[in-house]
């Protein structure tokens, strides 16, 4: 079981290198390049206060945690604002759900138990959570990660929920200085994304330099395809990853993803963890010898 030295190419930012290390482990070579950073919402004046406010004068019944980043960018600045130990009372008669143990983690650094993770790590398997409950006339709010789902809104909704938004941060190509910092604080070993990295990468892919791409959450997909779309890339970097290039997914929201830019995923672990995605290409290698 070996990756038999083919090259892999890892958008992620925020756990390149540990991805690399994983990529050498089973004999391949990594090539970094991220394709997507975070950009600061500036939520001193706008969604933290916001959030404060909802949480201690509604009587929120449920709220949803989607990204550890986002609580930790979102409680830091509820901290510096001296509010941190009304939320956290507040919190406490709330069902609170961390869409995976990553935002739990950092809940639970701030004093707030998460009631429930659900066994997928997704949008989907939050909402198969939340039905469970009786949501009708009920109160749930959301931080978001980076990306939004008007979907899973209007599904909550559609069950008799009042619902609630909020976000600390947006996706984007760069990542600014300040979430650089934040993201070293929260014990990530990042790299970040640059243009001339992503550019460097489309030319690679065209050029026959990576042997297989991966791939480990949605807005990393996004980003990538956006960025050849502006510079005319898209069709040419499509059929080239079709046709050439084992495309590697972490899991079915970051497919679904690739299937709306028309691109066929080869390899998506049964568990949706990075060790396991780079196991699942190994054995795809030696499967198809």
């Amino acid at each position: 079981m070996s990756l038999r030295g083919i090259t892999v190419a890892i958008t992620s930012s925020r756990r390149a290198s540990e991805l690399a290390s994983i990529v050498r482990k089973f004999g391949g070579v990594p090539y970094i390049a991220p394709t997507i950073g975070i950009r600061n919402n500036n939520p001193l004046i706008s969604d933290c206060n916001k959030f404060i406010d909802t949480v201690c004068r509604k009587k929120m019944h449920f709220f949803v945690f989607m990204t550890g980043v986002g609580v930790f960018a979102l409680f830091q600045d509820v901290d510096k604002l001296h509010e941190l130990d009304k939320v956290i009372e507040k919190l406490r008669d709330t069902i609170v759900i961390a869409r995976s143990n990553k935002p739990a983690t950092e809940l639970r650094k701030f004093g707030v138990a998460t009631n429930f993770v659900p066994d997928m790590n997704t949008i989907d398997g939050v909402f198969d959570l939340v039905r469970k409950f009786d949501v009708k006339n009920k109160n749930i709010g959301i931080l978001w990660h980076g990306d939004y789902s008007d979907s899973f809104k209007r599904k909550l909704e559609s069950l008799g929920s009042k619902v609630f938004e909020f976000s600390s941060y947006s996706y984007s190509i760069s990542l600014e200085q300040k979430n650089g910092i934040m993201l070293k604080e929260m014990g990530y070993d990042y790299v970040a994304p640059t243009e001339e990295k992503i550019r460097k990468l489309i030319e690679d892919i065209m050029t026959g330099i990576i042997d297989a791409i991966t791939f480990t959450s949605p807005p990393a997909v996004k980003e990538f395809f956006e960025f050849a779309k502006t510079n005319n890339k898209i069709d040419l970097l499509k059929d080239r990853l079709n046709h050439n290039l084992l495309v590697v997914s972490i899991g079915p929201s970051t497919s679904k993803m690739l299937e709306k830019f028309q691109i066929n995923v080869d390899v998506i672990p049964s568990t949706y963890r990075m060790g396991a995605m780079v196991k699942e290409l190994a054995d795809f290698i030696l499967s198809n010898d």
